[in-house]
């Protein structure tokens, strides 16, 4: 039997989809074991007999979000930019406390509403717990309202405006979805407490990687899976997020390519925060230069016809990594930007003693080593003459080996480094 108390959060925008959360609150009601937290979300206040018919229901919490300044003051934009900012605030609040903490978040919304739910999505729980979002946008280019969290979205077909066969549909199977993926999570995380109880959970270290860098993060995952390591690796777009959580007990950071997209421009920025939660989190740290020797870009087809133009000519390099993604090897001045960037970041960490940075001398990437059409040793010193100079006297140390990033002998510096590093946390 599922527990008794499993709670779900219900966000939406009431005063425009009442009709359609009605409908969802009634279907998770279906199931006795959930509680429902429903969120308002909307400009406008609900009446009092909407609320009065939420207020009436059994195992059923109504709750509103207010603005500091009137929403009819506000433009559209601002409206939706201070609403996500304030629904964000209010779920972290329920999951601070025991009885209030959330088992499984459920939104419903058109386009603001979809932005302002997955907001809080991102924002105010943590990876795992189940995220599911009904969303007209669903369809489309979803990577910013998805940005490195479990959210899963589903397309709600028709414009979420009133009630119909298709509507009542969907919201049904997004209602029963939500209960059983938050009456799992609850069972689960009853059984890892008592699991982390009785025994001790394996370290786990994080890892970044790129398919132009998997087969070196396969060869340390390997390593440190095995005795006398036994530690638990884990890679991932969201993991600054969980650095942030509290999750890992140190860090590779062998793939730091994301801040090459956010120099050039390209597709996978991972923003101006990249190496941030590192500085907060005061475990070992071992930050490499991974695919930083390329920039990421959409097919072929989507790239300017300057940088087509440059190719041809032979100022630029353009590679073409599959059909729908084209890679841009980074020059000289991205490259010292990168490394500026990264030696800026890393400059801030409080406990430089447990951060290293490992530079491979040979190649940064599957098709920067030698013969590789990415091959480019300015371009290379450039970003480590950058790196070095802005760590000079910083009290973090730099080694640079005169290996292949995928290499088994690069694999087993890292190893050993994070070994090290571990010692001086006391592990």
């Amino acid at each position: 039997m599922a527990p008794s108390n499993t709670r779900v959060l219900l966000l939406a925008t009431l005063d425009t989809k009442l009709e359609e959360a009605t409908y969802v609150l009634d279907q998770l009601l279906r199931n006795p074991e959930i509680h429902v937290t429903t969120l308002h979300i909307g400009r406008d206040a609900l009446s009092t007999e909407a609320a009065a018919s939420f207020k009436s229901k059994d195992r059923v919490e109504l709750l509103a979000c207010e603005l500091d300044t009137p929403a009819a003051d506000l433009s559209r934009g601002d409206y939706s930019a201070r609403m996500s900012s304030t629904a964000t605030q209010r779920v972290q609040e329920l999951m601070k406390s025991p009885t209030t903490a959330l088992h499984g978040i459920l939104g419903i919304g058109g386009s603001t509403g979809t932005s302002i739910i997955a907001a809080a999505m991102r924002g105010a729980v943590p990876i795992g717990l189940p995220k599911l979002l009904v969303s007209t946008m669903a369809s489309g280019d979803v990577g910013h309202l998805v940005g490195g969290v479990d959210i899963t979205l589903m397309y709600s077909v028709v414009d979420i405006a009133g009630l119909n066969f298709l509507s009542e549909r969907v919201l049904g199977n997004a209602a029963a979805a939500i209960a059983g993926m938050a009456h799992s999570y609850r069972e689960s995380i009853g059984s890892e407490t008592a699991a982390e109880s009785s025994t001790k959970r394996r370290d786990r270290v994080a890892i970044t990687m790129f398919g132009v860098t998997t087969p070196g993060v396969d060869r340390i995952r390997h390593i440190l899976s095995q005795p006398p390591h036994n530690t638990e690796v884990v890679g991932g777009r969201a993991m600054e997020m969980l650095i942030r959580q509290g999750e890992f007990d140190a860090v590779i950071d062998l793939t730091t390519t994301e801040i090459a997209d956010e120099i050039g421009g390209g597709i996978l920025s991972a923003g101006p925060d990249r190496l941030s939660a590192g500085a907060q989190a005061q475990i070992p740290y071992i930050v490499s230069v991974g695919a930083c020797d390329m920039i990421n870009f959409g097919p072929l087809s989507s790239i300017k016809q300057e940088l087509i133009e440059a190719d041809r000519k032979g100022e630029r390099k353009l590679y073409q990594h599959n059909p729908a993604v084209t890679l841009l090897r980074t020059n000289v001045e991205e490259n010292q930007r990168i490394g500026e960037f990264i030696g800026e970041k890393l400059a801030g960490y409080e406990r430089k003693d447990l951060v290293k940075v490992l530079l491979p001398g040979k190649s940064i990437s599957m098709i920067s080593g030698d013969g590789g059409p990415f091959k480019d040793r300015g371009a290379d010193k450039a970003l480590y003459e950058a790196l070095r100079e802005k760590l000079k006297d910083t009290g973090t140390d730099i080694e640079t080996h005169d290996l292949d990033i995928n290499g088994a002998g690069f694999a087993d510096v890292v190893v050993d480094v994070l070994v090290a590093l571990n010692r001086k946390k006391g592990h």
